[in-house]
């Protein structure tokens, strides 16, 4: 069966058998899927085209990725992580740095454009999925106890996630070029910060 008859968004996980995988077909596929899709929209983005821009083979790409979705994911998604909760009394500071985070992961050209449709496809897709929900939670557990809420049973992201995030999510579905610059982030952190501290129990009184 051709690789391309998978299905765009569908196929086997990629195979690890073999010999190591050559981190410049690597590069020049994930360069080749963010100007893609930039170009032409997530919708129309095809493997075939991807594999042609960045001068390798569908099969090549199958090898790595396990179909569109997982490629696209691991292309527009910053692999950088939220920074860890670092016990200091500068809460403002930490949830800034982790706003500031979330919006670098997003403000991106190709990721502004392949949200909607990326998001629809890891919707029904388990594994790539799981793999937004582990990288959008990052350290964030960590700031649970320091807001003093223990996460529900079915609540999968920590609540820090689902107001920064979701907000940022929902601001580019909205309006692809919606704004996400230096104020943003302050009036966000500050929305997310000053009714905690305003009604954070005085510690050290006895």
């Amino acid at each position: 069966m051709a690789p391309e008859s998978r299905g765009e968004n569908k196929g086997s996980a990629p195979s690890t058998a073999g010999r190591p995988r050559d981190s410049r077909i690597d590069a020049a596929i994930i360069a080749a899927t963010r100007e893609l899709i930039v170009e032409t929209g997530y919708p129309a983005l095809s493997l075939s085209a991807i594999a042609a821009r960045a001068g390798t083979t569908t099969a090549a790409i199958y090898r790595r990725w396990s179909g569109k979705t997982q490629l696209v994911h691991e292309a527009v998604l910053s692999a950088d992580s939220v920074p860890a909760a670092d016990g200091s009394d500068d809460i403002h500071g930490e949830i800034r740095a982790v706003v500031e985070t979330v919006r670098a992961m997003f403000d991106k050209p190709y990721v502004r454009v392949a949200l909607p449709g990326l998001i629809a496809d890891t919707v029904a897709d388990r594994d790539v999925h799981a793999m937004m929900i582990s990288r959008l939670a990052g350290n964030l557990t960590a700031f649970e106890s320091r807001f003093g809420r223990g996460r529900r049973p079915d609540d999968r992201l920590p609540m820090l996630a689902e107001v920064v995030a979701g907000t940022v999510i929902v601001r580019l579905l909205i309006r692809q070029d919606a704004i996400l610059d230096d104020a943003w982030v302050e009036e966000m952190t500050r929305m997310i910060t000053d009714p905690w501290t305003q009604t954070r129990p005085d510690t050290d009184q006895a």
